[in-house]
């Protein structure tokens, strides 16, 4: 229960601090957009691909079953974007909307919040399997997620060829990862302190993070979009899990480590909306006002995810 409360704690303390420092500090507001992009900045470009070489260095004896983690993680992205077009659907959501109601479905909070509730549940060792579950996040998010938001906008021409190449985040996790593992299985022996430095880097990677994102928060209008958050909350926190979970299981990451793997990938598949999915939103015309009621509904809606994953992970 420690742990849990703990989660919490650092979540929304983080977000509350940053939201604070925005009307108590009399900073500009480009002078704010500067901190907080460079916050962004530090934790993700340094911080999480750090922790993530340490954590992949120290792990013991990598099982070939977890070459599914890639595939588990593609796979919660497109489930999570076809349901968020059905339900869009059946609300009868325009375009605009629609769009948004896709980014907020595919895109998923797992380097900070999912990495943060995953360590802290499960220790070090989980930072690893996040590392491994979205190694293609970046990549699918820039060669799918925003083709699909640019043509819901209906801006065909605001979306550039330069968006499909490499993400500097996605070429440092995956440097990072390549390094972890050749250390890994060069059986060079990780100095025990670094370990405790890998989850502490993605500790404060989060509370970075998520300070940060308090910074520009703006809490104006969610009530007007109650339906589509209810609605995006079943497609998050049920629709994608009853798929994923299955799957991971049928993987035999069940059989891992105690069964370390599948409680992670049922973290991972139970997050909120990523920040990321306010982007596409901004760029290609789609309602920027949902979008943000959504991820702060659904960022919300880890008071309520929060304890029943603790409740329900040990019967995994």
């Amino acid at each position: 229960m420690d742990r849990l409360l703990l989660s919490l704690c650092l979540i929304f303390l983080s977000l509350a601090a940053g939201h604070a420092a925005q009307h108590l500090l009399c900073i500009p507001r480009p002078r704010l957009e500067s901190i907080r992009k460079r916050l962004q900045t530090f934790a993700v470009f340094c911080l999480i691909p750090c922790s993530a070489m340490l954590s992949l260095w120290g792990l013991p004896s990598p099982d070939s079953r977890l070459l599914a983690l890639p595939f588990l993680g593609i796979a919660s992205w497109i489930w999570g974007g076809l349901l968020s077009l059905r339900v869009a659907r059946a609300l009868h959501l325009d375009s605009p909307r629609t769009g948004s109601f896709y980014c907020c479905g595919t895109f998923s909070n797992l380097g900070a919040v999912g990495a943060l509730v995953s360590v802290m549940f499960f220790g070090e060792k989980a930072i690893a399997i996040v590392a491994l579950f979205r190694i293609c996040e970046e990549m699918f998010y820039f060669g799918i997620s925003f083709p699909v938001a640019r043509r819901l906008g209906g801006g065909e021409g605001a979306f550039r060829l330069r968006s499909f190449r490499p993400d500097p985040v996605l070429l440092l996790i995956l440097t990072a990862l390549g390094l972890g593992l050749a250390l890994n299985m060069l059986g060079v022996p990780r100095p025990a302190p670094l370990g405790s430095v890998a989850a502490a880097a993605m500790l404060l990677a989060t509370v970075l993070f998520l300070f940060a994102i308090g910074l520009g928060l703006r809490l104006s209008r969610i009530s007007c979009y109650a339906w589509e958050a209810a609605a995006l909350a079943i497609v998050k926190f049920i629709g994608v899990p009853l798929l994923l979970v299955p799957l991971a299981a049928l993987a035999g990451l069940g059989s891992i480590d105690g069964g370390l793997p599948l409680r992670v990938v049922t973290v991972l598949s139970c997050m909120p909306v990523a920040m990321t999915a306010l982007v596409p939103p901004a760029l290609f015309g789609l309602d920027v006002d949902m979008a943000n009621a959504l991820w702060i509904f659904s960022t919300l809606a880890l008071v309520v995810i929060l304890p029943v994953l603790y409740f329900v992970l040990p019967l995994l």
